[in-house]
C-alpha cells in the first residue's frame, strides 16, 4: 500500500480553513491487450438489429429526485425566443470580487467565422445518444460515436468504419464477451509525442448486472490511423489492487508532457454516484509497442473519497490537454466544477505534483469568484413539447496552454437557463483569470480547444464559440444542431415520444497539428422516421485560424504568413529588425538554438554555466540558449569541443534538433519511425534518416517537393517558422 498525501489548498476569503487528508492508495496494473491492424481486422461481427433505438441513461452524480427538482427549478427560467441576438459576456475578478460584468458582441476571434471544409460524419446508429467526438492529426479525421469509429480524409471522404465489438473484440473476450454496452467514447490526439488515444468504456448492458466495468483504451503506434494500434484494458472497478462491485461512468482522458489521465465517476449497482477517481498512466509505459503489463496509479476510492473544499463529493474531473510549451504548474491537472449544494461559485483545481513519482501527491485548489451556476434547464425545441437533455453542471473540457487553463461546461442561470460558460485560470496563483457566457441562446455542449492564435491568458470565447443550439444568432428558434454558420438541424429530434430527450454528452474539439486552425464537430437532428422515432446526424467543419500581421516584408499573400505571425504573438522570434522579418535568409546554428529552447521552454530556464564549446563565450546572447540545448541532449556540436554558432544549418541537421527537441521529454533519440523513405532524395543509409522520417510522420514537413527533402539546403528563416509552430505551438 502506498500513502498518497492530499493537500487541500483554499483561497482566501472562501470562509473555509485548509485542511490535509491523507489517502491510502495502492497501484494497479493490467495484463489485459491485444494488437490491432485496422488494415487488417478481424472478421467483422454481424450486428443484431433491434426493434427500436436503445437509449442510453443519463446518470447524474445527485440523487434523481434531487436532480429532478434542480432541473424543473432552472426551467421556470427558460426562453423559447430572444428579442436580441446572441452574445458574449465576459466578467473579470476583481481583488473584492467580480467586477461589473460587460457584454461584447463577438469580435475578430483567433479563427475565421466561416468554416472552409464542411462534411457529413458518422450517422445515426442504434444507440441513443451518440455522444460524438472527433480529433485530427498530420494525415487523418477520425470521427467517434457511441458505437463506431470512422477514418476520414480532411476533405471528408471515408476511408474506413469500424464497430468498437470488432475494434477491441480481443480484449473483450478476456473482459466482457457478451451483453455489455460499450460507450462514452473519447478520442484525443496527443501532438507532443504522436499517438492516438482512443478511450471508452464497457460494462453489462443490464443495469442489474453491472457490478464491473472496464476501461478500453487504444493507442496508435504512431502519427497515422494505419500504424497499427494496441487495445488495453484495464479494471475501472478496481481501486488500485482492490476490488469493488462499482462501476465507471463518464470517463475523460487527457495527458501533458509526462503521463496519461483517466478520470471517472463510480457508482453502484442501484445507479447511484459514490466517488470519483483519477488513474495516471506514464507516457513511457503506454507508448511502448513491446510492454505486456501497464500499471497505473489511482487516486480517489470507495476508501478515501476526493473531496471539494466545501466538504462535498468532487465529481466529474476533467483532465486536461496539454497544448503549447510545459511550464512548471502544467503537470498532472484536472478541473471539475461541482453538482453538490448547487447553486454554487467556485471550481476546483487538481494538481499532480510529479506524475511519475512513486508516491503521487495531489493538491487541491478552490477557484472562487464565479458567477453562482445551476444545473442547465432542458433545452426547448420548434414544433415539439419535447426538450433535449443538456446534463449537469459538470465542465466538458479542459485545454492548458502556457500556463493557463480553459474549460467548457454546460450551465444554468436564472436570467440564462440553457447556456455554456468559459472559464480561464491563471495557474501560477490559481485564481480566475476572466469567465464568459453565451446570452440570449439555448446553447449546450461546446465544441472547443484552444488554436495557437488565442493571444496568452485571454478570453477566447470573445468569438467563434461553437455549440450546440435550438436558438439561432438572431434570436428565433430553430432547429437542434451546432451554430455559427456550421449545421442546423432539419427537424424537432423525438425518441419514443420522450419529454426530455438524450441528445448527447459532448461534442468534439481539436486544433489541426499541421494548419492550426479548428477543427468541431457535433451532431444535429435529421428528419424523423415515420411512427416518430427522432434522427441524428453528425457534422464536421474546419475554421482557419486568423493572424495579425507582424512584419512588413510577411504579406498574408505568404504562404509562411501565420506560422510567422503566430511565432511572433508567441515573443520565440522578434524578427531580424523590430518591423522585418527576413523571411528568406539563412538561419545560424545560434538562432536555431534559440528558436528551439524558446519554443520549448520559453525565456526562463535554468542552464550550466560553465562553457561546453570554446566559440561560445558566456558573453554571447545566444549563451543559454546553446548550453541549454546541450543540457537536454539536443545537440552535441559541429565537433566535440565547437558549435560553429554562425554556420547556417542544412536542413537534413535541422531535423535532428527539431525532432530531438520535440521528443526528448519522453524518447530522445529512442523513437520509432517509418522504415520506408518518403522521400526519394533521402537513402535509409543517411545518419540523418530517422529524423527525417519522424518529422514527416508527424506533420511537421512536407518535404521541398512531393518526392524531395532537399536535406543539403540550407534553412531559411521562413521554413524554420513553419517547422517549430507545428512540433511546438499547436
Amino acid at each position: 500500500m502506498r500513502i498518497v498525501s492530499v493537500l487541500f489548498i483554499l483561497l482566501a476569503g472562501t470562509g473555509l480553513d485548509a485542511q490535509t487528508f491523507t489517502y491510502f492508495s495502492s497501484g494497479g496494473n493490467t495484463s489485459i491487450y491485444s494488437n490491432y491492424n485496422p488494415n487488417n481486422p478481424v472478421a467483422p461481427k454481424a450486428p443484431v438489429p433491434n426493434p427500436a433505438p436503445v437509449i442510453q441513461t443519463f446518470l447524474p452524480v445527485l440523487p434523481v429526485d434531487q436532480y429532478l427538482a434542480l432541473k424543473a427549478d432552472i426551467a421556470k427560467y427558460t426562453q423559447y425566443t430572444f428579442t436580441f441576438p446572441t452574445i458574449v459576456e465576459i466578467s473579470s475578478p476583481a481583488v473584492s470580487g467580480p467586477a461589473p460584468r460587460a457584454t461584447t458582441p463577438p469580435a475578430t476571434g483567433p479563427i475565421v467565422s466561416t468554416p472552409t471544409a464542411s462534411w457529413e460524419g458518422l450517422q445515426d446508429t442504434e444507440l441513443q445518444p451518440p455522444t460524438p467526438d472527433f480529433v485530427v492529426g498530420p494525415s487523418d479525421a477520425l470521427m467517434v460515436v457511441n458505437s463506431n469509429i470512422g477514418q476520414f480524409t480532411k476533405a471528408g471522404v471515408m476511408k474506413k468504419l469500424t464497430s468498437f465489438q470488432d475494434w477491441f473484440a480481443d480484449v473483450l473476450a478476456n473482459t466482457c464477451p457478451s451483453n455489455c454496452l460499450i460507450f462514452d467514447p473519447w478520442i484525443v490526439y496527443d501532438q507532443l509525442h504522436g499517438h492516438y488515444l482512443f478511450l471508452a468504456s464497457v460494462t453489462p448492458t443490464n443495469p442489474q448486472t453491472r457490478t464491473f466495468s472496464y476501461l478500453l483504451l487504444s493507442v496508435s503506434n504512431g502519427a497515422a490511423y494505419d500504424s497499427g494500434w494496441k487495445n488495453w484494458a484495464l479494471n475501472a472497478s478496481m481501486d488500485g489492487n482492490i476490488t469493488t462491485q462499482n462501476w465507471g461512468d463518464s470517463w475523460r482522458l487527457g495527458f501533458d508532457n509526462q503521463a496519461i489521465y483517466l478520470s471517472g465517476n463510480m457508482y453502484n449497482i442501484s445507479g447511484n454516484f459514490q466517488y470519483a477517481k483519477i488513474r495516471v498512466l506514464k507516457k513511457t509505459d503506454v507508448y511502448n509497442q513491446a510492454a505486456t503489463t501497464l500499471p497505473y496509479q489511482e487516486l480517489g476510492s470507495a476508501a478515501a473519497k476526493l473531496q471539494n473544499g466545501n466538504g462535498s463529493l468532487a465529481d466529474s474531473l476533467v483532465p486536461i490537454h496539454m497544448r503549447g510549451t510545459p511550464g512548471p504548474a502544467s503537470a498532472g491537472l484536472l478541473v471539475s466544477a461541482t453538482n453538490f449544494n448547487l447553486p454554487s461559485t467556485f471550481l476546483t483545481v487538481w494538481k499532480i505534483t510529479d506524475p511519475l513519482a512513486d508516491t503521487l501527491t495531489l493538491t487541491q485548489s478552490t477557484i472562487t469568484g464565479l458567477l453562482s451556476y445551476n444545473v442547465p434547464a432542458p433545452a426547448p425545441q420548434l414544433g415539439a413539447s419535447a426538450t433535449l437533455d443538456s446534463s449537469d453542471a459538470r465542465i466538458l473540457k479542459a485545454v492548458y496552454r502556457n500556463g493557463f487553463l480553459y474549460t467548457a461546461r454546460d450551465t444554468g442561470y436564472t436570467d440564462q437557463a440553457t447556456t455554456v460558460t468559459y472559464d480561464v485560470i491563471d495557474t501560477s496563483t490559481m485564481k480566475l483569470a476572466s469567465q464568459a457566457r453565451l446570452l440570449h441562446t439555448n446553447s449546450f455542449y461546446p465544441a472547443f480547444d484552444v488554436p495557437a492564435t488565442t493571444p496568452l491568458g485571454t478570453q477566447f470565447a470573445t468569438a467563434n464559440v461553437i455549440t450546440g443550439t435550438t436558438t439561432a444568432s438572431d434570436g428565433t428558434l430553430t432547429y437542434a444542431g451546432l451554430s455559427n454558420n456550421l449545421k442546423a438541424g432539419v427537424s424537432p429530434f423525438v425518441v419514443n415520444f420522450c419529454s426530455v430527450c438524450r441528445w448527447g454528452d459532448y461534442f468534439g474539439g481539436a486544433i489541426d497539428p499541421i494548419t492550426g486552425g479548428l477543427w468541431v464537430s457535433g451532431e444535429y437532428a435529421k428528419q424523423s422516421l415515420v411512427g416518430g422515432f427522432g434522427q441524428w446526424g453528425t457534422w464536421a467543419a474546419y475554421y482557419p485560424w486568423l493572424t495579425t500581421q507582424a512584419f512588413n516584408d510577411v504579406t498574408s499573400a505568404s504562404a509562411f504568413f501565420d506560422y510567422i505571425n503566430v511565432l511572433s504573438s508567441w515573443k520565440i522570434t522578434t524578427g531580424c529588425s523590430p518591423t522585418t522579418f527576413c523571411p528568406t535568409d539563412l538561419v545560424t546554428r545560434e538562432q536555431l538554438a534559440a528558436l528551439i529552447v524558446r519554443s520549448m521552454l520559453g525565456n526562463t530556464f535554468t542552464y550550466t554555466t560553465t562553457p561546453y564549446f570554446t566559440d561560445v563565450p558566456s558573453t554571447s546572447a545566444f549563451f543559454p540558449f546553446i548550453q541549454k540545448m546541450v543540457d537536454l541532449g539536443i545537440t552535441h556540436g559541429c565537433t566535440p569541443t565547437t558549435f560553429c554558432p554562425g554556420n547556417a544549418v542544412p536542413r537534413m541537421d535541422a531535423s535532428v534538433l527539431l525532432v530531438r527537441g520535440k521528443l526528448e521529454s519522453l524518447s530522445g533519440d529512442k523513437f520509432t519511425y517509418p522504415t520506408t523513405p518518403f522521400f526519394t532524395d533521402v537513402p535509409a543509409t543517411l545518419p540523418q534518416f530517422p529524423y527525417i522520417q519522424k518529422m514527416y510522420e508527424l506533420g511537421l514537413t512536407s518535404g521541398c517537393t512531393a518526392t524531395q527533402f532537399c536535406p543539403n539546403t540550407n534553412l531559411t528563416r521562413q521554413e524554420i517558422a513553419v517547422f517549430l509552430t507545428r512540433a511546438f505551438l499547436n
